[in-house]
């Protein structure tokens, strides 16, 4: 019997692209970059589903070199849509998941505030990065992506994500520091 390898991009002996090895080999990484964006596991899979149809779908497919980087971009875009459409409802959403996030039992009320507290923080925090360095700093921190993987996504060079990684911890740092400066003032 003969051992078969599959390559990057799988093909069929006619050159078209075996979507059946496709869907399995890519679909945890196309989540993955999704839920990045979304933070939402039923979004997110319906990101996934659109992806693929639309890989499915293009007739590019069959010409794609790299299909890892290409379907990121493809759930990338389709995912900050997503976002862009919903923006409206979001502020309610984020206030009911941070009450849902507040443990009920164990913590005193006091601290389970101040963790509540601490989190819209950063989430506050984060926001007010620029998008370029919030979308590289949540998909290497927050997703554990590398950053080959996060330099496919964004499509852009490795060097680029090493540099936004570093800008945005700086400007986190330092937004930190005048807070705590701030708040136990000379």
């Amino acid at each position: 019997m003969e051992k078969v390898i599959l390559a990057e991009t799988p093909l069929t002996r006619a050159g078209a692209v075996d979507f059946e090895a496709l869907v399995p080999a890519h679909a945890r990484f196309v989540f993955k970059v999704a839920y990045a964006v979304l933070r939402n596991s039923e979004d997110a899979e319906d990101v996934v589903q659109e992806t693929f149809f639309r890989a499915f779908r293009s007739s590019e497919t069959s010409r794609v070199e790299r299909m890892r980087p290409w379907l990121a971009r493809i759930a990338w875009r389709l995912a900050v849509d997503r976002v862009r459409r919903r923006s409206g409802r979001r502020r309610e959403a984020d206030s009911e998941d941070l009450l849902q996030s507040l443990p009920t039992g164990g913590a005193g009320a006091e601290e389970s505030l101040l963790q509540g507290e601490r989190l819209a923080l950063l989430d506050r925090l984060l926001h007010a990065l620029p998008n370029d360095l919030r979308e590289t700093l949540q998909l290497f921190t927050v997703e554990g992506m590398t950053y080959v993987e996060v330099a496919e996504v964004l499509g852009i060079p490795e060097s680029s994500v090493r540099n936004r990684l570093a800008r945005a911890r700086q400007r986190l740092k330092e937004k930190l520091a005048a807070l705590t400066e701030g708040s136990y003032g000379s």
